[in-house]
């Protein structure tokens, strides 16, 4: 059965393969048979590494996949570095929040170097694009479906989603792009999980014709200056951006956080930014202080943003913002974070 959009056009998608993040060693055992090669034994050991794992590709059997999909550690500040056979590069940030799982996948496949040479398929003119097809007809995938996560996430410009056929859970390796907002696959009854956004190279995407090559995918993480940078330039192209900081108060060494005093590292944190530049949420990323949740909490909630915007239109967005400490001598540390600092008594 094809896969794909069940709506009255069909879509096109770009792959991507890259590294993988937040993992440590796989060890595996190739073999080469038919120029094809297989993994034939699989160690993990606390993660998988990506950069490993991007060394050529593999058959993705189903031990590969699970070992992989187990210890695979996304934090959100994986960017997706999309370079096509003709050197244009097209830049995906991805909704770890919304659909976990199509995120892991994603990004296994594209760093498993599966999305590498394969060809573009669909292309519907204000539409959508669709790839990720292996066959290159409609009719392939990974030899293997996901389940769905439909989400609050809407299709928009540039919204990135997984294709499939009339299953909920049929999706697999194919993919979308909205070339314009489409309200149509957001309606009861027909939905699909999406898990990413554009932020640049949308010109890069309408430009795409069918046949044409991903040469691959690299994705890594990105701090929010560096997201900052990528999005710069003309907002035709580049049309994302990122939350900016208006207003933050930085944090002390306050009593009861004594543990603190005399000590450097980060704390990073992954916070929410609604429409409003207001911190919807904090979570504590994992960090190298120890330090006073409850505390630092309080304090990121009354911290304000110019929020994010997908061209003129304000979205919700995530980001990671690390607090910096660092001890300048023995009696005084200086406190860092996106443009703000400060020099505290310890």
């Amino acid at each position: 059965m094809k896969r794909f959009i069940w709506v009255s056009c069909i879509a096109f998608i770009i792959g991507i393969g890259g590294s993988f993040v937040g993992a440590e060693e796989l060890i595996k055992k190739p073999l080469l048979e038919n120029n094809d090669l297989s993994v034939t034994t699989v160690r993990v050991g606390k993660g998988v590494s990506l950069d490993t794992l991007a060394v050529e590709k593999v058959k993705i059997t189903a031990k590969l996949r699970k070992a992989i999909l187990d210890t695979l550690k996304v934090d959100g500040s994986e960017i997706a570095t999309i370079t096509m056979g003709n050197g244009d590069k097209i830049y995906m940030k991805f909704f770890p929040e919304d659909a976990p799982n199509t995120v892991k996948n994603f990004i296994m496949l594209a760093n498993l170097k599966f999305y590498d040479g394969l060809t573009f398929h669909r292309v519907e003119p204000g539409f959508l694009v669709q790839g990720g097809d292996p066959a290159g007809n409609g009719t392939g995938g990974a030899g293997y479906n996901i389940k769905a996560e439909f989400n609050s996430q809407r299709h928009i410009l540039g919204t990135v989603a997984m294709a499939r056929a009339e299953s909920p859970n049929s999706a697999s390796s194919q993919f979308y792009v909205c070339l314009q907002a489409i309200p149509s696959l957001d309606a009861p009854g027909n939905r699909y999980t999406v898990f990413g956004q554009i932020i640049r190279g949308m010109d890069e995407v309408k430009a795409i014709q069918v046949g044409d090559k991903i040469r691959s995918i690299r994705v890594e993480p990105k701090s929010l200056a560096e997201l900052q940078v990528i999005c710069k330039g003309d907002p035709i192209c580049a049309i994302y951006t990122a939350p900016t900081v208006k207003s933050i108060t930085l944090p002390d060494y306050p009593a009861s956080e004594s543990s603190l005093k005399g000590t450097e590292g980060k704390i990073n944190l992954r916070l929410h930014i609604n429409k409003k530049g207001e911190v919807e949420n904090v979570k504590f990323l994992p960090s190298d202080m120890t330090y006073d949740e409850t505390h630092v909490k309080a304090l990121v909630k009354n911290w304000v943003f110019t929020p994010a915007k997908i061209g003129e239109t304000v979205i919700d967005d995530h980001i990671n913002l690390p607090i910096e400490f660092k001890v300048i001598n023995e009696k005084q540390c200086e406190i860092r974070c996106a443009n703000e600092q400060k020099l505290i008594n310890l």
